[in-house]
């Protein structure tokens, strides 16, 4: 039996896939940011983590 956080590694890959499929056959484009979206949009602050409980 496969733990949970397998199981959730499974999905990301099988996400990421998917992704980089759509980008091969060109039905999703990635492109980078421009100047403006990068001013509107900026980095996120990293949230530190809460200590785990073990």
């Amino acid at each position: 039996m496969k733990t949970t956080r397998e199981r959730a590694e499974e999905k990301r890959l099988a996400k990421l896939d998917l992704v980089r499929e759509q980008v091969e056959r060109g039905s999703l484009v990635i492109r980078q940011m421009t100047d403006e979206e990068r001013r509107r949009y900026p980095p996120r602050p990293v949230k530190p983590k809460p200590p785990s409980k073990r």
